[in-house]
């Protein structure tokens, strides 16, 4: 399923989200009947509600490879903490693969930064211009129209993720060549690796695919994709969660700046 996120240039941002417009069905006055409309939600999922200020949580990103007792399951669990739409921190507390156990990802309006504790090298990355929060929302405001026409969406009702009540959108391709390769909808640094270390011999097609939208600060809270490698008939379940999460929380600016070490190899990714 082919996306390309609206963000600033290599600072991955979670853009999932929910507008909170709801429309009741004709002949019921019953409150709990109330439906979102999925194109008001989809919409959402490219701009968080004006009220949301600040995230923090953990995130879980668990990839389930094969099928029965075959399969093979990679875990990773990341501390997260965002304030939209251009300040953005990441470090990886567990993992299946060692190696990637306290690599840190910082993204500010100037600034984005890699760090890898165990080869102790940074890589960073500043643009020209500093992001504007105004424009990477206007940005995604506008995808948001495009992608819309992309896929057929329904609405699912709500579910309680990280003790939070979410809106369940699920999401499908309308054209099969939407669905050619594997890009995800909604991710970030931590779920695009995941994906990576899948390297599969033919192309992925997305079967399933769903949003799960806070439905008060209209963020993400989970995603799951279930893909397959047709040829060689191998199936992938990708599910991504928040474990718990606070919004509007204390986040301050220094959450969003990073200072390698004295002693680290450093490399300036804009350098001609």
């Amino acid at each position: 399923m082919a996306y390309r996120r609206v963000a600033p240039l290599l600072s991955i941002l979670v853009i999932i989200t929910l507008l909170a417009g709801c429309s009741l069905p004709a002949g019921d006055s019953n409150p709990s009947t109330l439906e979102e409309d999925p194109a008001d939600v989809f919409e959402g999922a490219f701009v968080h509600a004006d009220e949301l200020e600040s995230v923090h949580g953990e995130r879980t990103t668990e990839i389930v490879i094969g099928n029965g007792s075959d399969a093979e399951t990679r875990t990773e669990r990341v501390a997260v903490y965002e304030r939209p739409y251009v300040d953005y921190r990441s470090e990886v507390l567990e993992s299946s693969e060692p190696d990637r156990v306290g690599d840190v990802y910082v993204s500010n309006a100037s600034t984005t930064w890699w760090y890898d504790p165990d080869a102790n090298a940074a890589s960073y990355f500043a643009p020209e211009e500093p992001f504007d929060d105004d424009a990477v929302r206007s940005d995604r405001a506008e995808q948001a129209d495009y992608q819309q026409d992309l896929y057929d969406l329904e609405y699912e009702g709500t579910e309680t993720v990280a003790d939070r009540d979410a809106h369940v959108l699920a999401v499908e391709a309308k054209n099969e060549t939407v669905t050619e390769g594997l890009s995800v909808l909604v991710g970030d640094t931590e779920f695009v690796y995941a994906l990576e270390t899948v390297d599969p011999g033919e192309e992925l097609v997305v079967h399933e695919q769903r949003l799960w939208i806070d439905a008060e600060y209209e963020f993400p809270l989970k995603e799951q994709l279930v893909v397959e490698a047709d040829e060689e008939n191998e199936r992938y379940v990708m599910t991504e969660r928040f474990e718990n999460v606070t919004f509007n929380g204390d986040v301050d600016d220094e959450t969003f700046a990073f200072e390698p070490p004295e002693n680290a190899t450093v490399t300036d990714l804009g350098a001609d």
